[in-house]
């Protein structure tokens, strides 16, 4: 995919991850046994000030912060993958060459102990977007949590999904407000941390698991923030082309095929927490629905696998949006093997169906999303 060049030259060194779900095991070695286990992103990582976390105020001075700490959460922030990526994915899309899309600048940043939030504008033609990131400070090294809201929109549910202190939030805003009056706080209830039904757990053959600052970017594997022995229980924020990020115990990086998702001891456990998987809040569905997909990739097996794509087909004939969401992020190897593994069970028409429909009604001027090229290679 190419990329318009204002976006080449200012994320030079930043490209996007192609990298497999096994990279871990294959070709980089995670162990943290081995000598050269732990290479930085070269990209982001050596720029990045070992600061001091005390260095960092829990009081409105902390609007004071060093440069050196408003650097690190910048370059976080562009050298974040899911961010790179959606800028290309969105420059793929532009029809006119006339009006390149490009990032122009982080701009407004607030500190406040071991979070912050950071505005960042990309420019399309005419039109100027502003976007409010999260960025959690793990170990020493800031990783972009999560996407709080477009323009002068902070979502309130989404700090505290991440456990922003009350007090925190409130002095995050105010830095923002300081420089942005318009800045708000849009506090409306969010379902968004109820608690999944099946679990997701550490399972390394090689303990202890790396916890890494980013993703990794072309084969390159990011500094490593932490680690977690097996059996760790973890909650999973997103997926992104083979690798999770997490939020509980640490905050970072692993690579999925370090994990396994369990939804049960027994058929009958397995089946209940599957039906509590398929009723959650709208909301919800895309975490359900990704909780689901990484539970066939690794963790069903035998009649537990049945029931859970029992469950895949009712998602497809449901909430295929969810389904779609919960799909994309993942890379083709896992979308192509759990979609061959549906197939072969004998998928339910409807569910082909709504999939062949999705694909009728895709936008004809713009790139079938990653779930609908794959689902038309094998098909």
């Amino acid at each position: 995919m190419v990329l318009p060049g204002a976006i080449a030259l200012l994320l030079t060194g930043c490209p996007p991850s192609t990298t497999s779900a096994s990279v871990e095991r294959n070709g980089l070695d995670d162990s943290p046994r081995n000598a050269s286990a732990q290479p930085t992103d070269s990209t982001a990582e050596t720029s990045l000030p070992k600061t001091d976390p005390s260095q960092m105020s829990g009081t409105p001075n902390a609007a004071k912060s060093t440069t050196s700490e408003q650097d690190a959460v910048r370059q976080a922030v562009i050298s974040d993958p899911a961010i790179v990526e959606f800028l290309q994915r969105r420059a793929a899309r532009l029809s006119s060459d006339t009006d390149p899309l490009s990032l122009i600048e982080v701009g407004t940043i607030a500190i406040a102990d071991n979070y912050a939030i950071a505005r960042y504008s990309t420019r399309e033609g005419d039109l100027l977007d502003y976007y409010n990131v999260l960025l959690v400070k793990q170990n020493g090294f800031w990783v972009v949590a999560d996407f709080l809201g477009m323009s002068t929109e902070i979502t309130k549910a989404r700090l505290v999904y991440w456990g922003v202190p009350e007090g925190i939030i409130t002095q995050l805003v105010d830095m923002l407000r300081a420089q942005d009056p318009e800045i708000y706080l849009n506090d409306a209830y969010d379902h968004g941390d109820a608690p999944m039904p099946c679990t997701t757990q550490i399972e390394d053959s090689n303990p202890p698991t790396n916890v890494r600052q980013l993703a990794p970017a072309s084969g390159v594997l990011g500094r490593v923030i932490g680690q977690l022995p097996n059996g760790t229980p973890v909650r999973v924020a997103q997926s992104y082309n083979g690798w999770l990020k997490i939020r509980q115990p640490l905050v970072g990086w692993v690579s999925m095929d370090l994990t396994r998702v369990s939804c049960g001891d027994s058929l009958a456990e397995v089946q209940q927490n599957l039906n509590a998987l398929q009723a959650k809040e709208e909301q919800l569905y895309a975490e359900a629905a990704d909780t689901l997909v990484r539970y066939l990739y690794r963790g069903a097996e035998g009649a537990f696998a049945e029931a859970a794509i029992a469950r895949f087909n009712e998602f497809a004939m449901y909430h295929f949006y969810a389904l779609e969401a919960a799909f994309d992020p993942h890379n083709e190897e896992v979308r192509r093997q759990i979609l061959q593994r549906v197939i072969a069970a004998g998928m339910h028409p409807e569910a082909r169906e709504s999939f062949e429909r999705a694909w009728r009604n895709r936008d004809p001027d713009a790139a079938p999303s990653p779930t609908l090229q794959t689902w038309r290679s094998l098909n």
